[in-house]
């Protein structure tokens, strides 16, 4: 399949919205059924990459595709819905390794966003977010080579 044809179904999809095969034949214009049957191969690619969603047989929607949320988004939504939590919680609803969780923990300590509470360790340490009132929605930025007060 060439890269400019899929750039053409893709463009068509946009610019329509909802549309069927025959809407996309019109549009591109195509006249044969070999180009048509091109059209549907397109669309079957474009939904496994998420860009096109079914509305019902034979109908389709163009929806953008999402980018995945990062690593530190995810750890930020999970800390917003629990509120108390251990790393353990946290690595097991945002999937990060607990190494990179306990840097960005620490970080989020140093800013003011949590504090540590009680115990020690993965399973067993209790933190809590401060103020979930006004803790912002949008992830505290962090960079991983991050330094601590003090450090070189």
């Amino acid at each position: 399949m060439r890269d400019g044809f899929t750039q053409k179904v893709r463009q068509s999809a946009i610019e329509l919205g909802e549309f069927n095969i025959n809407d996309l034949a019109h549009k591109i214009p195509v006249y044969t059924y070999k180009d048509k049957h091109k059209i549907t191969r397109v669309i079957s690619v474009l939904k496994r990459q998420g860009e096109v969603a079914t509305i019902r047989t034979g109908h389709y929607r163009y929806q953008e595709k999402k980018k995945p949320l990062s690593k530190q988004a995810k750890i930020w939504r999970a800390i917003r819905i629990k509120e108390y939590f251990t790393r353990r919680d946290i690595a097991k609803l945002s999937g990060a390794s607990d190494v990179y969780l306990r840097r960005y923990l620490n970080f989020l300590k140093g800013e003011g966003f949590i504090e540590h509470i009680t115990g020690w360790g993965y399973k067993s340490a209790l933190y809590r977010l401060i103020d979930p009132a006004t803790a912002p929605l949008e992830k505290p930025l962090f960079n991983s080579n991050h330094k601590k007060k003090g450090e070189k």
